[in-house]
């Protein structure tokens, strides 16, 4: 069975050192540990391009996407010209036009003034070389609680665009950017806050929306089926839609219609069960039996669904009411 994707997104750290002080880089990398295993960023650096790669365009492209960028200075950094001319300059434009944010790490006692990074805030505090403290753990602790505290202001700045992105493609009717936003949005943001579960709600939606056009409703027998179109593989089409039911439920386990739709694709009777006890109005809309015009085929051929009332005869004439239409099937 098919599975919905959950788009995961960390802050990136991009780290440009000399290989020269691969040692201190190491080091830092460890003392960075619990952020990466918080998922609060991920980190790269050179020794991770795999065999075969090109190395240029490796580093090109994650010094285009990181989101703080570390620069490891000490004389043999300023010394190296891919460093210095490559990796340093292009680090500060994206720093100026606002797309990273850029961190000299003094590893080394170096003259560094008038740097283009000069400017800028240095780690550890007060620009204290890291080789010059009486303990380096301390003087790497340092540098990694400086680090956190930058990597959560610019997650916190992220989820404020994400929101607004994802109203703009709310009000667009994409539900796939939707998803994929909402997503996102729920592996930066602490499950606890009340933000939280209106994003899941969104989510959950639009995991049912996008599948709207393939969902047609039987009013006769209270009940939705899948129709695709005729290039579709109908069996594939419904592993995808069960695969989004799925998520949905999870996201939102409290709308009882996310289960009477995934009953009516899998034909698991304690979903109904469930839906029914979470929207009652589901029994009285959906198997009204004063108004199912094959009762009796129902009862004759023993498909009267489990937990309801069988009908009373009633020889007069009823009026059909106006069906109820899933909800969450509508824009």
């Amino acid at each position: 069975m098919a599975e919905s994707s959950k788009p995961k997104k960390a802050i990136e750290v991009f780290f440009s050192y000399s290989h020269k002080d691969e040692g201190l880089r190491v080091e830092l990398s460890n003392h960075l540990a619990m952020l990466k295993h918080q998922e609060v960023i991920t980190a790269w650096h050179d020794r991770r391009i795999g065999a075969g790669k090109e190395w240029g365009k490796e580093i090109d492209e994650h010094l285009n996407t990181a989101d703080i960028i570390l620069l490891l200075v000490s004389s043999a950094f300023l010394a190296s010209d891919y460093c210095y001319n490559v990796e340093m300059k292009t680090a500060m434009k994206r720093h100026d036009d606002g797309e990273a944010r850029v961190i000299p790490v003094i590893l080394r006692p170096v003259d560094w003034k008038g740097a283009p990074f000069g400017k800028l805030q240095s780690l550890p505090t007060d620009a204290s070389p890291v080789t010059g403290w009486q303990n380096r753990d301390e003087a790497f602790r340092d540098v990694a609680l400086g680090i956190r505290v930058v990597a959560e202001e610019l997650a916190v700045n992220q989820i404020g665009r994400l929101f607004k992105s994802l109203d703009r493609v709310e009000g667009l009717k994409n539900w796939p950017d939707v998803i994929a936003l909402g997503e996102r949005i729920l592996k930066l943001l602490p499950d606890h806050l009340p933000e939280s579960q209106a994003v899941r709600s969104k989510t959950a939606a639009a995991y049912v929306k996008r599948w709207a056009r393939c969902f047609h409703e039987d009013h006769a027998l209270g009940g939705v089926r899948i129709e695709t179109k005729r290039n579709e593989n109908r069996e594939r089409i419904r592993d995808k839609i069960m695969a989004d039911l799925n998520r949905a439920i999870e996201l939102d386990p409290e709308n009882g219609e996310y289960y009477y739709l995934r009953h009516s694709v899998g034909g698991e009777e304690t979903d109904l069960d469930s839906a029914i006890k979470l929207d009652p109005s589901i029994r009285e809309c959906f198997f009204d039996e004063r108004r199912l015009d094959l009762t009796d085929a129902l009862l004759g051929a023993g498909m009267w669904p489990s937990g309801f009332k069988k009908p009373i005869d009633d020889p007069k004439p009823i009026e059909i009411k106006e069906p109820r239409r899933l909800k969450c099937l509508r824009d």
